[in-house]
């Protein structure tokens, strides 16, 4: 059930020890910076899906592809990572050849080869029973990836399709060492070990990570920075009073309105400001295996109590959700307008309306009255945030719902194990690409 509305992003940056765009970088300086969660519950990228794992640990990392991160606001457009070109598919649009770059060390100087890649992929389209994977699902259409050579990688698929290549550019994707996997598929959960711009320096769980230069990284000239050290930092008075006392640089998530025009207001000059639409959308997740989430009509009630388009303008105002979009984010060219969304339950234009067929639904599901809890994820923006609305949306049409607000670890540990803590809906933190 995606009920939430597509989250803006307000991105803060103090200029300090940075050049204006178009200047050429300056190398040297550690950059701090804030990440509004508490630790991840593990630090394997496939294994997880919060932004609080790739913003700690990405830069140990590289992937097979990427974004353009000289056009990150296009994403249509790609970028090689360790291929060395964007392929052309083969075999009517099922073939998939990359060459790999030579050259690349991992970060206990071990030589990177196409076999890394492909049993870092194996690892997320193909895991081995008792390990998690994410993304298993986005890539359903693989049928094998195979290394005919040490600088080769072959994807085969089951039928074509223009999703594919998108989906290889997931940032979760990193590139683990074959070695290590194959010694245990569960290493990375706890350790680091990339072939990135950085090397991992300490790490204070719950507190902090520091990072590196890694002087061998294969893209001469880069990193240009020394290092850098992110702060876990869930409340968000605490990130504001970072980065207005200089302790920080910059937050990549965002800040609601209040905070950025006390910011600017305080800060004048010394702060820029960078706001757009995030390929992301928050999930509200009924357990469908328990009752009453078991009946489709429990659930399509709940969907269509949400104002979707009646709560934006004031969510806007003090949360970081703003637009209202589906599974596209908004702006992008596979993106539904606002009429196709409509015709969707749960946004349609007329609350009332909406409303009114999901007290009917509950009477007939024998649901009204309905009470229950909801478990949400301990982070201010957007989570407690939404869960209040979600909550208030819900009272509208009859039902209670209670909250019980966990920190991020256990929250994932208990929606995993089926929410056995909590009674069968869970308020999740931003998944896929939304970091």
């Amino acid at each position: 059930m995606r009920l939430f509305l597509v989250v803006l992003s307000l991105v803060f940056a103090l200029r300090i020890g940075s050049g204006a765009a178009g200047e050429t970088p300056k190398p040297g300086g550690t950059l701090t910076f804030v990440i509004p969660a508490e630790a991840p519950p593990s630090l394997d990228g496939h294994r997880e899906g919060t932004f609080a794992t790739v913003q700690l640990v990405a830069p140990f990392y590289s992937v097979l592809m990427r974004v353009d991160p000289q056009h990150s606001s296009d994403t249509t457009r790609f970028d090689c990572d360790l291929c060395t070109a964007i392929p052309t598919a083969t075999d009517d649009g099922k073939t998939y050849t990359f060459n790999i770059r030579e050259g690349v060390k991992f970060q206990d100087g071990s030589g990177l080869t196409a076999d890394d890649v492909v049993a870092s992929w194996r690892h997320i389209i193909f895991p081995p029973p008792g390990v998690l994977s994410a993304r298993q699902n986005y890539f359903s259409v693989v049928d094998s990836v195979e290394a005919p050579t040490a600088t080769t990688v072959v994807f085969r698929l089951k039928f074509a399709t223009g999703a594919f290549l998108p989906a290889l550019a997931d940032p979760f994707a990193f590139i683990y060492e074959k070695r290590l996997l194959d010694a245990d598929p569960h290493w990375y959960e706890t350790h680091i070990m990339g072939s990135g711009p950085f090397r991992p320096g300490v790490y204070s769980i719950g507190q902090s990570m520091t990072g590196v230069r890694d002087p061998n990284f294969y893209r001469e000239g880069q990193p240009y920075l020394d290092g850098f050290e992110a702060l876990l930092a869930p409340k968000e008075s605490v990130r504001v009073a970072a980065i207005r006392g200089e302790r920080a640089a910059i937050e990549f998530r965002g800040f609601p309105p209040s905070a950025r025009d006390a910011l600017v207001s305080e800060l004048g000059d010394a702060v820029t400001v960078q706001t757009s639409d995030w390929n992301c959308h928050d999930l509200i997740t009924p357990n469908a295996s328990r009752k009453p989430f078991d009946d489709v009509r429990v659930r399509r009630a709940l969907l269509l109590a949400i104002d979707q388009w009646g709560s934006s303008a004031a969510l806007s105002k003090i949360a970081i959700l703003q637009t209202v979009g589906g599974i596209v984010f908004p702006g992008s060219p596979l993106a539904a307008t606002k009429e196709e969304l409509q015709q969707l339950a749960g946004f349609w234009p007329d609350i009332e309306k909406s409303r009114a067929e999901a007290r009917r639904l509950l009477k007939e599901a024998g649901a009204e009255g309905l009470t229950f809890e909801l478990l949400v994820r301990n982070v201010d923006q957007p989570y407690k945030f939404g869960a209040v609305w979600a909550i208030d949306q819900w009272n509208k049409i009859g039902v209670r719902v209670s909250e019980k607000v966990v920190p991020t670890a256990p929250w994932f540990a208990a929606t995993r194990g089926g929410f056995r803590r909590g009674s069968g809906i869970e308020l999740p933190g931003c998944r896929q690409s939304c970091s």
